[in-house]
């Protein structure tokens, strides 16, 4: 028999140990010390499990920031960089700008410029040089104007050799002078050096100076005295963008001539050659040099193109003088503010409108209108036929501001508009307006037009002469009279049958007076 004290702490499988609490001295149960264990092992679990998440949450956060930290590093250095890219930036486009000429809302003084425009892709023979070029903008533009390239140089030669204490240097150190000055006036830039800027002067200005000298002189120029290049050569020195500034010009004719100065130069010997188109050439008192700087020889053919009289009307004026010519032209109805173009001449005619080739006209776009009588009087039309000069003139015109008045655009889209047809050219031939006209003279005109702008954005000189023509033409009587002058007094013959029936109408009128009298008014009998 075992003992009880023998008794197995573990029980067997079919009676599983019952953790009884032990009587302790005092008969109370004793404490479960397993239990305890377990307990405490509960939660140190539970402890160590929130202890691992606050460790995660932890390094979770501390990752976060480290990441957070990692981004403002990077932002911060990208924005570094950009700042030192901008600043870079800005040092290349500092230099850029500290390179221009002038100053900060300084209008550049440019007066050379390339014609813009669709018109000028279709008509390049009207602005690009047949022959020889002047300035940079067409320089080495192609074989047919080498020949003259080679000829410049014994120009060159020439001119040298007409004031001996005048060497090369001279001319080199003034050419050298001027570059600054002359690479401005250009509306584009130049891809020159400031020498071949400089050479460029040189050959080019001095080519034109010899050339009126010879001119001058008479003396023999194998080249340009062939009658298919002195043509080709003139038409040449007077495109828009074949100019060299007047200055550079007017600087080597006064070295190789020892001092004669502008005024010599322009009244006693360019004028000679820049008004044989005006039918006859002027002298130096009725061609006087321009008060202000020439530009180029271009500008000076404009000046004597047209008279003092009209240049004085389109003088520079202040900005409340423009401010209100503007407010004054828009508060005008809108017929009045467009400028509409004239109908054709026998539309012209037909409203009762006479046409006359004005007598001692100022210049060619010297038109008016009597609106007491109806007569329209424009200057006769005779050597003007230079499409190339009429182009470039054209677009010297437009170059200059839209506040200038445009009076050579104003007479070509007038004309353009009024010769309309084969009808419209004998018309005035006619009147006299055109010595000889044919069917080029409509198409001629009609070409010119189509170089203008719309007549929307010019700044016409004839708005007063439309309107007066518009109204003109708006009353009755005036159409009426002129088509009973033209259907029966447009000759001597119908003019005869005319009085024949007004003397016929006026006696049956008597006849029927005297005949019906008697029986109102009888006499005493």
């Amino acid at each position: 028999m075992a003992s009880p004290m023998m008794e197995p702490l573990v029980g067997s499988k079919d009676h599983p140990p019952a953790f009884a609490a032990a009587p302790d001295v005092h008969g109370g149960a004793t404490t479960d010390e397993s239990s305890t264990v377990v307990d405490k092992g509960t939660d140190a679990d539970e402890s160590r499990s929130t202890g691992v998440a606050s460790a995660r949450a932890g390094e979770k956060s501390n990752d976060e920031d480290v990441e957070e930290d990692e981004i403002s590093a990077v932002e911060k250095e990208e924005e570094v960089c950009d700042d030192a890219e901008a600043v870079e930036m800005a040092a290349r486009m500092e230099q850029r700008l500290g390179a221009l000429p002038g100053k900060a809302h300084e209008s550049e003084p440019f007066t050379i410029f390339r014609v813009a425009g669709p018109m000028r892709e279709r008509n390049r023979h009207l602005y690009e040089p047949q022959m020889v070029s002047i300035g940079p903008f067409h320089r080495g533009a192609g074989r047919h104007l080498a020949a003259m390239e080679e000829h410049k140089w014994r120009c060159l030669r020439d001119l040298l050799a007409r004031n001996p204490d005048a060497p090369l240097a001279t001319y080199v150190r003034a050419a050298r002078d001027l570059e600054p000055e002359a690479r401005r006036r250009y509306a584009e830039p130049v891809p020159l050096t400031a020498d071949e800027f400089a050479e460029m002067l040189l050959l080019d200005g001095c080519f034109v100076v010899e050339f009126f000298l010879k001119g001058e002189d008479r003396a023999d120029d194998a080249l340009i005295d062939a009658a298919w290049a002195m043509q080709n050569v003139y038409n040449d020195l007077f495109l828009l963008e074949n100019q060299l500034p007047f200055f550079v010009i007017e600087r080597f004719y006064d070295i190789a001539t020892g001092g004669l100065g502008r005024d010599y130069f322009v009244t006693n010997l360019l004028v000679k050659y820049l008004t044989v188109d005006f039918g006859t050439a002027k002298d130096g008192d009725s061609a006087r040099s321009p008060d202000g700087e020439i530009h180029h020889l271009l500008h000076l053919y404009y000046h004597w193109f047209l008279p003092p009289e009209d240049r004085a009307k389109s003088g520079t004026s202040s900005k409340d003088e423009e401010d209100a010519a503007f407010d004054e032209l828009m508060a005008k109805p809108v017929d009045e503010r467009v400028p509409w173009q004239l109908r054709s001449a026998s539309e012209l005619q037909y409203a009762g409108v006479t046409f006359r080739a004005k007598k001692s006209a100022r210049s060619l776009v010297d038109v008016t209108f009597h609106s007491r009588d109806g007569v329209l009087e424009i200057p006769a039309v005779d050597r003007y036929t230079n499409q190339a000069l009429f182009a470039n003139l054209l677009a010297y015109e437009q170059s200059r501001g839209r506040w200038e008045l445009q009076r050579l655009v104003s007479y070509v889209l007038l004309m353009a508009s009024v010769v309309d047809a084969q009808r419209d050219v004998e018309i005035l031939q006619q009147a006299g307006v055109f010595t000889k006209g044919d069917e080029e003279t409509a198409a001629f005109y009609s070409h010119l037009g189509e170089l203008c702008p719309p007549p929307e954005f010019v700044n016409n000189c004839y708005n007063d002469l439309f309107r007066d023509v518009r109204e003109y033409c708006g009353r009755s009587w005036n159409r009426h009279r002129a088509v009973l002058v033209h259907d029966y007094f447009s000759n001597p013959w119908t003019s005869m049958s005319a009085a024949a029936a007004v003397v016929l109408l006026v006696l049956t009128v008597v006849q029927t007076v005297y005949t019906v009298l008697p029986y109102y008014n009888p006499s005493p009998g």
